[in-house]
């Protein structure tokens, strides 16, 4: 069974719509419904379609910008225009260049609509037949069982119903009953603030993932009995489930909040990342492990509301009230255009002192609130920028880091101080851009390359990856890639290579530094390596690059 979502400014229309098919006969279970595209964003984030029929026309945003901002995010989901005869063509068009599947032309005529209504659906059962026949290979060429289980957990996260059957899992598991609950969490791993900006990787190490699952079986159940968690890491997020059979159900302690918080505070004064965890609710049924997991992922935002939690769980509202557009947070009018004031100006100081209000106005007393408002005005910040630059002639898609198209930016800080710096220096570096066009291309990409090379300065004693570039500047790694083949004839490494040498030549120089010293600062671990990569690009050794100065 699949959910609708129905996006159309005309109430009448929509209502119709509703009634227009046997939906139930279709195998539609829920229908949802939006009056423009920047709502139907909104709740097809929150509630995950499968299904969007959407006119093109609308106030606010119109259905093809929607859909493009959906897509990424709801791969499986199909879209369907629905169109007058004027934007017909529009349509065609659209469909052509992907993301569209079909349209329904108005005036509506019942049995072409219909036709086209049941293809969806059958693209729709088609695309869930392939999933569990991708499962079942993946599984078939995993190598171990424990490699099987986890990528059940990727399978869950990614699929709305998943194919899977209890009876399978709890085979593959080793339960000789069936009778079982879930229990899931969510652990993040977020740099510290006091770490050097985009200096570290957040993902998680196995070792560290798997000591903090066992602390966690430790803590919440009383017998050793347990088997291993399921799990399954994805960039800085650790994801897991606990499998309780129902004779064990009785070991699971009533878990104290504090011991865990506590847990997660020692586990994260041992590195340069801070472990936030939340727990999902508990569920009997395998058709609710992935709404858990996603429940449990929503919560780890609430440490921008509670700064002295590392263990989050969602507010009571949450789990009773849908979120609605009555309830969104408002970014005013007067914000707005103060915003667009300081890009086009070139203002600096005022982008920050905004965004430093801004952050401090959206997390105040938001602790026991939901945290869908918050996201909403954040994407709104981001798309205000972003129709600055659209409209500016400056091209976003694909040179752009996609962490801000996203929102996967949230991932990667800990306070709502530190996420809204960040955004503020991209506007920032938007801004620059914008009053930059006026000079010749050759010179702009000449500053780019300017400033990367300083920053790469400023951090040269540290592995300094294309991604930490990347994220600093906020372009997306493979365009920042492309720039240096194409703009320099040189590959990144090979620019940071020479940068570092560079550098060496110069502590050189310096008779008080010995020649391990220099290696240190200019950033290689190996001494070996330091000594063969200075020789490939001068032609010498560090101790005859060092005698022939001296004479």
């Amino acid at each position: 069974m699949y959910t609708l979502m129905v996006v159309e400014d005309e109430p009448l229309i929509r209502a119709g719509l509703k009634q227009y098919f046997d939906w139930a006969e279709l195998g539609i279970k829920s229908i949802v419904e939006a009056d423009n595209g920047k709502q139907g964003l909104l709740t097809g984030l929150r509630e995950r379609p499968d299904l969007v029929i959407t006119d093109i026309r609308m106030p606010e945003m119109d259905g093809l910008e929607m859909i493009g901002q959906l897509r990424a995010e709801l791969p499986n989901t199909v879209f369907v225009i629905l169109t007058g005869y004027n934007d017909f063509k529009y349509a065609q068009q659209a469909i052509r260049l992907g993301g569209v599947h079909a349209f329904l032309l108005k005036p509506l005529q019942y049995e072409e609509s219909l036709t086209t209504i049941r293809e969806c659906i059958q693209n729709l059962n088609d695309k869930r037949q392939e999933a569990q026949a991708r499962l079942t290979l993946q599984l078939e060429a995993a190598e171990s069982s424990q490699l099987k289980r986890n990528q059940l957990i990727k399978y869950v996260l990614e699929e709305e119903e998943p194919a899977l059957t209890e009876e399978s899992l709890h085979q593959l598991y080793g339960f000789k009953g069936t009778a079982c609950c879930y229990l899931t969490f969510v652990a993040a791993r977020v740099p510290n603030p006091s770490s050097p900006p985009y200096s570290i990787s957040n993902r998680w190490p196995s070792p560290e993932a798997d000591q903090l699952i066992t602390e966690l079986v430790n803590i919440l159940f009383t017998s050793k009995n347990i088997r291993q968690p399921l799990t399954y890491i994805s960039k800085s997020k650790l994801y897991a489930v606990i499998i309780i059979e129902a004779q064990d159900h009785s070991d699971f302690t009533s878990w104290d909040e504090e011991t865990l918080d506590t847990l997660l505070k020692q586990v994260s004064m041992q590195g340069n990342a801070s472990v936030f965890m939340a727990m999902g609710p508990m569920t009997a049924e395998l058709a609710k492990v992935g709404m858990s997991l996603r429940l449990a992922e929503k919560a780890l935002v609430r440490r921008y509301f509670q700064s002295d939690r590392h263990l989050l769980q969602l507010s009571p509202a949450e789990h009773v009230f849908p979120y609605s557009k009555n309830s969104a947070l408002p970014f005013n009018e007067k914000d707005k255009s103060q915003m667009l004031s300081c890009l086009e100006l070139g203002d600096d100081i005022q982008i920050k002192l905004l965004m430093r209000r801004l952050s401090q106005e959206m997390s105040t007393g938001r602790s026991e609130c939901p945290t869908e408002p918050w996201l909403a005005f954040l994407q709104e910040l981001i798309t205000v920028t972003l129709r600055f630059a659209y409209s500016n002639g400056i091209q976003i898609e694909g040179v752009y880091s996609d962490k801000l198209l996203s929102l996967a930016c949230v991932d990667d800080f800990q306070t709502s101080e530190a996420l809204f710096d960040w955004l503020a220096d991209w506007m920032i570096r938007l801004s620059s851009v914008y009053r930059q066009q006026s000079l010749p291309a050759v010179q702009q990409e000449s500053l780019i390359f300017e400033q990367i090379e300083v920053y790469i300065k400023q951090h040269i004693d540290q592995d300094i990856t294309l991604q930490m570039v990347a994220d600093r500047f906020f372009y997306n790694p493979s365009y920042l890639s492309r720039l240096f083949k194409t703009k320099l004839k040189k590959n990144y490494m090979t620019f940071v290579t020479e940068i570092r040498i560079h550098y060496a030549q110069e502590c050189l120089m310096q008779p008080h530094y010995l020649i391990t010293d220099v290696c240190q600062m200019c950033g290689y671990k190996s001494y070996k390596h330091f000594v063969k990569t200075f020789r490939a690009v001068t032609q010498m050794t560090p101790t005859e690059y060092r005698k022939q100065v001296r004479s």
